[in-house]
């Protein structure tokens, strides 16, 4: 009988530790991509419904320093504390006319050109496409 304890006590513990993270595949998703105001770069994704739940003085409360982007996310992706990481061959486009709490238009998409490489978080993406208002790259 202590064994079948000590059976079921293993799979308990191990279901814990493989409950951190699940991959989602989807043909598209609404996303908010957050971009730091310093250095342009994208420093996370989240899912637009999570965010649109959210008030606005908890999103400036860790920091005002940031702007906040909708987007689209085609591919896989897995969600850690909230915030999306993308998979490899994911694709994200960023409306980058589609700022929410406008406050100053600030990316400078423009620039950015097919092949350049891009930060979202903590993963590189690669610019496949970047047109008046919006802005593909692929993981």
């Amino acid at each position: 009988m202590k064994y079948l304890g000590d059976c079921f006590f293993f799979m308990l513990m191990s279901s814990c530790f493989t409950l951190g993270a699940q991959t989602y595949s989807t043909n598209e998703t609404k996303v908010v991509l957050v971009v730091s105001s310093k250095t342009g770069a994208v420093t996370q994704l989240e899912l637009f419904h999570t965010f649109q739940n959210k008030k606005r003085e908890e999103i400036y409360k860790k920091d005002n320093d940031r702007k906040f982007y909708i987007g689209l996310l085609k591919g896989s992706y897995e969600i850690k504390n909230d915030i999306i990481v993308p998979k490899e061959n994911t694709t994200i486009i960023m409306y980058t006319d589609k700022q929410i709490f406008l406050e100053e238009y600030y990316l400078p998409a423009d620039r950015l050109l097919p092949g350049d490489r891009f930060d979202l978080g903590k993963i590189k993406a690669e610019v496949v496409s970047s047109n008046k208002g919006e802005l593909i790259l692929k993981t």
